[in-house]
């Protein structure tokens, strides 16, 4: 679920990236804010699984911060590179984290099939 609001977010970047107009700037928007928001969602309702009860409020109060820390480094990361590099660049080279994001996800659930096969065949 979270590698697809990943993708989303990697899809709305590239539209504002490739696009023209303001009517990309508003569909790359939403997608960007959907697939951002619903991550902090679906991510935020998994910490109570993978976190000690002891330690959930605390890893759900870092996880909040580290989203929006995330949330303002990125509108940063574009300004400074504009400087740089045309728009359009700056752009793609923001899309590159969320993408990181989904091709992580992505090898590590094959990773846990793979241990998951490995360990029903050692039973």
């Amino acid at each position: 679920m979270a590698a697809g609001l990943a993708g989303l977010t990697v899809v709305g970047v590239l539209v504002v990236a490739v696009f023209d107009g303001p009517v990309a700037v508003v569909i790359g928007a939403a997608l960007t804010v959907c697939g951002f928001a619903g991550s902090q969602a679906v991510l935020v309702g998994l910490a109570p699984e993978l976190v000690a009860a002891d330690d959930r409020d605390t890893a759900q109060g870092l996880f909040n911060f580290m989203t929006a820390l995330g949330g303002g480094i990125g509108p940063a990361a574009v300004a400074g590179l504009s400087g740089l590099v045309p728009m359009p660049v700056a752009l793609a080279v923001l899309a590159a984290l969320p993408l990181a994001g989904v091709v992580l996800s992505q090898s590590r659930k094959g990773a846990r099939r793979g241990r998951r096969a490995i360990q029903s065949q050692c039973q």
